[in-house]
């Protein structure tokens, strides 16, 4: 599982090149990835997502085992899914600027080898060094990703990676980790994210206040955590395409049925990108409690301030604003919910 979840944060990094050549930035940015697939049906239709955005950019159809996609980066490198319509082949796919090929003519998407993108061999390259780990070592994983970053201050995979591992590493290791980094590094996305963890973040415990925000309800209209005073409120962290969260749903559906008449509520905070597909989750899930979502996935404020790193998860706070529990689930849910409201 930590394997899983390392390549899953692996897979929303970004290296920065430097690139000295006269090209217009179209022609500096231009991609081609000329692919190789096995046994797949002529007419089969992939798909190039951009990771961060969850934005299809390309549709590819495979003939003759064979496929080619070109166009232009914003920002070079980018990291992709590509993928089939269902999922049932897919991969992480750093995409540079140039001609790359792509070989799963023997293997699936998840083995494929890709050549023509640094970047792709550094993130391959870090994943085999922890390879040889026991499963469970999170701690030496952990390690080997400080000493990268504090080995590659100017790097932009470093910048990626301490972006996704700040919420375990705290404040203080974040910071020292961030100062070093170039200006280039601390004006990325990723380095902006980081100062945002570094200035926003509250390190929540049981016992402490909670902490305001404002965002937007699937009607556009403002919501704020500090409404919903004077109610045991469950602060939920949820999405459309998280499967644990959805699972999770029809028992909050009934715990919130129970307790909402004697003075329990629910705000829901989505790390959804498209508002179509919350909302249509919302419907079909029967989540009639209060929503908010900036559509902005892990970059979104409250999972900012609260220091969310995997969901579902939640805080449940009193009528007075401190919080009484986090992450709870079931019966130990009810239980802190039935100790509030008494």
């Amino acid at each position: 599982m930590m394997k899983i979840r390392l390549a899953c944060l692996l897979s929303l990094m970004l290296l920065a090149l430097a690139c000295n050549q006269k090209l217009s930035p179209v022609e500096a940015n231009h991609y081609t990835i000329n692919g190789k697939t096995s046994e797949m049906p002529d007419g089969t239709i992939l798909y190039l997502t951009e990771t961060l955005s969850n934005k299809i950019v390309d549709s590819i159809k495979v003939t003759g085992n064979t496929f080619q996609t070109e166009g232009v980066l914003v920002v070079s490198p980018t990291n992709f899914y590509l993928h089939t319509e269902d999922f049932s082949e897919y991969v992480s796919i750093w995409v540079e600027s140039g001609t790359m090929t792509f070989d799963a003519s023997a293997t699936d998407f998840k083995h494929a080898i890709i050549t023509g993108s640094e970047t792709q061999t550094e993130a391959r390259d870090f994943l085999e060094a922890i390879a040889s780990l026991e499963e469970d070592d999170m701690e030496e994983t952990e390690r080997l990703a400080m000493e990268f970053i504090g080995k590659h201050p100017a790097n932009r995979l470093s910048a990626s990676m301490l972006a996704g591992y700040a919420p375990n590493w705290g404040k203080a290791k974040v910071e020292e980790l961030y100062n070093p980094f170039s200006q280039a590094n601390k004006e990325s996305e990723y380095g902006k994210r980081i100062w945002q963890y570094i200035t926003l973040h509250k390190d929540h415990q049981i016992g402490d206040r909670f902490t305001d925000f404002e965002i937007s309800n699937p009607e556009g209209e403002s919501i704020k955590l500090s409404d919903h005073l004077g109610k045991v409120t469950l602060l939920e962290f949820w999405a459309s395409w998280c499967g644990p969260c959805r699972k999770q749903n029809p028992e909050l559906v009934k715990t919130y049925k129970k307790y909402h008449q004697q003075g329990f509520d629910i705000i829901g905070i989505s790390l959804d990108f498209s508002k179509e597909d919350w909302e249509r989750a919302i419907h079909a899930d029967s989540l009639v409690w209060t929503h908010g979502s900036d559509l902005k996935g892990r970059n979104s404020l409250p999972v900012i301030i609260y220091g969310i790193n995997a969901i579902p998860d939640n805080y449940l706070i009193d009528s007075n604003g401190i919080i009484i529990g986090k992450y709870l689930w079931g019966e130990d849910l009810e239980m802190e919910i039935q100790r509030g409201l008494n």
